[in-house]
């Protein structure tokens, strides 16, 4: 007697759609999860800061901080006084390019390649940068600090080369050569936090500066 082949055809056909609706199911999350890594690790975040350090005066610390995750900028400034009176202005997080420019302004000046530089000229006050990328899944970080921005790119101190040439002789027996370690960089960075931001934002920190400079102590 024949079988009827009705049923076993229905049974590869429900096997066959099993699969095929697994196949696309494995399909789609595959790419999800590929879209969610590529997104994870296009992910950016760049942060700058300058901090100034004041030896003397109502101003102890002053710091500028500025950054850009995923394209969502804020920008802060926090003045710290010396009477115990710490004041914030800070622009809150939205979605513009001001943070981007200014970043790719400081690195066109320097940010990356600049290094610690020993108490020269004014000392009143330290400058501290410091600054972080992440991109592309990967990231990078480094901080110098350096005094009088002014002195490094007027003046920047001499670096001597000595040579002994034993066929010359006394008093010329010793040559000195040097190099004019001019640097104008510093300067270019610190200009560039000090002028960065909207009139309006830097209104703002000129009047936490004065509010910290006419603080007597008390009720703030």
């Amino acid at each position: 007697m024949k079988r009827n082949p009705v049923p076993f055809l229905l049974f590869v056909a429900g096997v066959v759609a099993v699969g095929a609706m697994w196949y696309a199911f494995a399909t789609t999350e595959r790419s999800r999860y590929s879209q969610t890594l590529k997104v994870r690790q296009s992910a950016s975040d760049d942060r700058i800061e300058m901090r100034v350090h004041h030896l003397s005066g109502p101003i102890a610390d002053e710091y500028y901080s500025m950054e850009d995750s995923n394209g969502i900028s804020t920008s802060t400034y926090r003045a710290v006084g010396s009477n115990g009176l710490t004041v914030r202005v800070v622009a809150l997080p939205r979605q513009t390019v001001d943070v981007a420019f200014f970043f790719d302004k400081v690195v066109q000046d320097g940010i990356w390649e600049l290094t610690n530089k020993p108490v020269r000229g004014d000392a009143s006050l330290r400058y501290t940068i410091q600054v972080y990328q992440l991109t592309n899944g990967k990231h990078g970080s480094r901080q110098f600090t350096f005094t009088d921005p002014h002195y490094w790119a007027t003046t920047g101190g001499h670096q001597y080369q000595i040579h002994l040439d034993k066929n010359k002789p006394v008093p010329n027996l010793l040559r000195m050569s040097s190099t004019t370690l001019v640097e104008p960089r510093y300067a270019k960075l610190v200009d560039d936090f000090l002028n960065y931001g909207s009139p309006d934002f830097r209104e703002k920190i000129a009047a936490a500066q004065a509010k910290i400079r006419a603080y007597k102590g008390g009720n703030v």
